[in-house]
């Protein structure tokens, strides 16, 4: 009895296993043979890496958008020929077919061009006849595809504008760039571009990041959350976003959306990049070459030199750095008269006595406002020298195809010296009936002239931001 008794056990575990094993091979054989492809999508005429470059596998679901350095990938992809088609604003649409090994990952780049793609010859060796050709695209049109083509796929409503796309600006100040965008006003102090006001929200309540770090700015006056634009340079940044609509992820003080500058990047470039400038900063209304007068005792010249570059550096494909930096000085008059008009808003109240010892205040006889009358004229001499210091470093490094370390570093000087002198002529005393609006008489040896000389101002700040992102691929 023992004996059948062990035999019967075995036999009965043998069986077991003899189910689990068929039960695996069934699902195995149900569960089809699956690959990976990625790669990079890159613009050959520019050499720059395209980001949300639309990735799709003709004929399924399957879909994905490349990165900030043009990376993509592709997961659960079934074995055998794969047409995959890659689709990118400004763009030729291209389909390549690609070869997927089960269990693999297969590495497949795309070069996109702007025009049609080449034809191929005619085996019978008949003429080829080429389409029209039409030189149509620029460093600007290249600039513009990237920021529709964000739009394009953005969750949210958004603007995104190249740094190159405008040109040189003025003293490197961003909000002389960011003031051509819709929805966005410029406030601005002294003819600096100081605050951003957002679909007529005020700018205490427009946070401003930069690669979505929250920006440090010192307010001019006050202690509310108005960032300003002084001490960030534009040659530091790759590209501006302004979010009209908030998302999850917005800041609570993002009432009407919030503004993202994004710096810089080694791996938007296949090659190594080098753009750079020296200009002459002059005003209109100061175009002598020589030293003249102002801000203070000391005669001094009004243009001055100043310089910015770029130098974007893929090393390899693990690594790379960005350097760019500026320096610039601008001169600005800030000259303007004032008068003050007394009775030109309402009626004045009060009976004055011309001939009383009174406060020049008084000495004013009243008036309606279909009759005013001038009673003080001020002159403001005033001159400004801004000068505008700036440094910005990334260096990127890849643990892998899909994950990526970057450490950005930014650096801004920012020096207004401010000189204002006020001259100012009062009436202070007029006899009844001796004014209208086209003159003001008044009384022998009342009149006097004030010099102010107290408007010297200096102000200047240094802001340095340093970052540590992190990329790291789900896949």
């Amino acid at each position: 009895m023992n004996t059948l008794s062990a035999s019967s056990s075995i036999f009965r575990g043998g069986h077991a296993v003899f189910l689990v094993v068929f039960a695996a091979a069934t699902l195995t054989a149900q569960v089809p043979n699956l690959g990976t492809i990625e790669g990079r999508v890159v613009n050959t005429r520019t050499g720059e890496y395209l980001e949300l470059a639309r990735v799709t596998l003709v004929g399924t679901a399957l879909e994905t958008f490349t990165d900030s350095s043009g990376q993509y990938r592709l997961s659960n992809v079934p074995a055998g020929a794969a047409k995959v088609k890659v689709f990118f604003t400004g763009q030729e649409v291209q389909t390549d077919t690609i070869v997927v090994t089960p269990g693999a990952t297969v590495q497949h780049d795309f070069n996109l061009t702007a025009g049609r793609g080449r034809r191929t010859a005619d085996p019978t060796g008949a003429v080829v006849k080429l389409d029209q050709f039409v030189v149509s695209t620029s460093k600007e049109m290249d600039a513009a595809a990237i920021a529709i083509n964000e739009q394009r796929f953005a969750a949210n409503m958004k603007n995104v504008v190249s740094a190159d796309e405008f040109g040189a600006v003025v003293e490197g100040n961003v909000g002389d760039f960011l003031k051509f965008l819709p929805g966005v006003t410029i406030d601005y102090g002294g003819g600096d571009a100081r605050t951003i006001s957002l679909n007529g929200v005020p700018s205490n309540n427009v946070p401003v990041t930069v690669g979505g770090f929250a920006l440090a700015s010192a307010q001019s006056s006050g202690t509310s959350r108005t960032v300003e634009l002084e001490q960030v340079s534009v040659n530091n940044i790759a590209r501006f976003e302004v979010n009209h609509s908030p998302t999850p992820e917005s800041q609570g003080a993002a009432l009407a959306g919030s503004v993202n500058m994004v710096p810089r990047s080694a791996f938007e470039r296949s090659r190594p990049v080098f753009n750079g400038s020296l200009f002459l900063m002059m005003k209109d209304t100061a175009k002598n070459w020589g030293k003249t007068p102002g801000p203070r005792r000391v005669p001094t010249r009004k243009i001055k030199p100043g310089f910015d570059f770029s130098w974007v550096v893929p090393v390899n494909k693990r690594f790379g750095f960005t350097l760019s930096g500026a320096n610039s000085t601008q001169y600005t008059m800030e000259d303007f008269t004032q008068n003050t008009w007394r009775g030109g808003g309402s009626t004045t109240n009060g009976i004055t006595n011309p001939g009383a010892n009174l406060p020049p205040a008084s000495q004013y006889p009243d008036t309606t406002p279909e009759k005013p009358y001038l009673t003080d004229h001020l002159v403001q001499d005033a001159n400004k020298f801004s000068k505008r210091t700036s440094v910005g470093l990334t260096m990127d490094y890849k643990l892998s195809p899909n994950d990526r370390v970057s450490l950005s570093f930014q650096w801004a000087y920012f020096d207004a010296e401010l000189s204002n002198r006020m001259l100012t002529f009062f009436v202070n005393r007029v006899a009844p009936g001796d004014f209208s609006p086209t003159f003001t008489h008044g009384q022998p040896g009342a009149g006097e002239i004030r010099l102010n000389n107290t408007g010297m101002r200096q102000k200047s700040g240094t802001t340095v931001q340093r970052q540590l992102e992190s990329v790291i691929s789900a896949n």
